[in-house]
């Protein structure tokens, strides 16, 4: 049995004596070995098994999802103690690479030691939310893959500058699961509004003193109302707060269908974190999103060409969520000394990122658009 030693946080940034910890508590940092030669095993999001890179070793992972179940969120809301402030203090992680004493805050998911690089999942992390994950799903877009999504993307752009596709060159291709809430809920709206019907008459008007006829266009309103249902099912909500809700957005989606029970072990290899983004905060996300798939299928539904003086009101039950951790690869490029970031979903390979534009591209598009107006004004005056 491991002796505990009372320590200071000070003392051990400061270098002094390092206590060692319980061996309770070095369970906690996932250090799985190869069982054929001893090395590390890392999850490869290659072959989509638990692997080692030095033998070959390789086994499959329980893909059961019997645990990824919704709960209710009024409970979790009402219920949710604060954060207690053990979150905020560290422990000691010993390092069986190399045998460092690193410090990590407990709430880090990823370990990695300074001293040789090797890298761990400290499982306990989870345990410091007040809710723990239920479901994730693994990696199934490799490194290599994810880079070759790049350079197709790279290439594509009417107005970024000719050379990108060659100068520019990746700077970082981190490859990170994040934490997201799901949520479900069934919704009842009533609607009312005014549907607009575009028509045209014929309008005569003097013009150089001849007479012109010229089309004008009138707008006929009609009053409709009327209710509907909606269901929603699994609304992503990020709750990292290092990527907006609107960016990770540009990634999706996901396939639900894939998520298997939360499984640490599937992370062997790969950067992690815990949710900042609360449940709660999550789902005034959530319902900012209903609310707007309410409103479009209302003005919809009131039909016509437009639609003015639209009220909704809507109400919403059953809610229920999920906390769930999806992959994605978080990359960066450098072209002519600036730095672009971008986007990869780790299951679909889907891309989102900025390019930069060509100045010369965009001002020949304009002279040419400008061109060809002049050319047409001096047509239709030579007539």
């Amino acid at each position: 049995m491991l002796e505990k030693k009372e320590v200071t946080e000070a003392e051990m940034m400061a270098g002094g004596i390092v206590t060692t910890p319980d061996a309770k508590m070095l369970e906690k940092v996932l250090e799985r070995p190869c069982p054929s030669c001893g090395s590390k095993l890392k999850y490869s999001a290659e072959k989509q098994r638990i692997c080692c890179d030095y033998c070959g070793y390789a086994e499959d992972f329980d893909k059961a999802n019997d645990r990824v179940q919704e709960l209710e969120l009024s409970d979790a809301i009402d219920k949710a103690p604060k954060l207690s402030t053990e979150q905020q203090q560290k422990k000691v992680y010993n390092c069986s690479g190399c045998g460092s004493k690193v410090m990590i805050a407990l709430t880090d998911v990823y370990v990695q030691c300074s001293f040789c690089g090797s890298k761990n999942i400290n499982e306990e992390a989870y345990e410091h939310n007040i809710i723990q994950p239920a479901g994730i799903i693994p990696f199934k877009v490799p490194k290599i893959k994810a880079t070759e999504q790049f350079e197709k993307w790279i290439k594509k752009g009417l107005f970024t500058p000719g050379n990108l596709k060659t100068d520019a060159t990746i700077d970082a291709l981190k490859g990170v699961y994040l934490p997201f809430w799901t949520y479900d809920a069934n919704a009842h709206a009533q609607f009312s509004g005014y549907a607009g019907f575009h028509y045209n008459t014929s309008q005569q008007q003097i013009v150089n003193g001849k007479v012109t006829t010229s089309k004008v266009q009138k707008t006929r309103w009609e009053y409709r109302n009327g209710q509907f249902d909606k269901v929603f099912d699994d609304v992503l909500v990020i709750a990292s707060k290092g990527i907006p809700q609107e960016k990770a957005q540009l990634i999706y989606p996901y396939n639900m269908k894939e998520v298997v029970n939360f499984d640490p072990q599937l992370m062997l290899g790969w950067e992690a974190e815990i949710y900042n983004i609360d449940v709660k905060k999550g789902y005034e996300t959530a319902e900012k999103q209903m609310d707007e798939q309410i409103r479009a299928q209302s003005m919809s539904l009131i039909g016509g060409d437009t639609q003015r003086d639209v009220r909704v009101i809507s109400q919403k039950f059953n809610q229920t969520f999920k906390h769930i951790i999806l992959p994605i690869w978080i990359c960066s490029y450098i072209f002519n000394g600036k730095t672009f970031n971008f986007l990869i979903n780790g299951q679909t390979g889907k891309i989102y990122g900025k390019k930069p534009k060509s100045p010369i591209k965009i001002a020949v598009l304009v002279i040419s658009i400008i061109a060809v107006f002049v050319l047409l004004y001096f047509l239709a005056t030579k007539k």
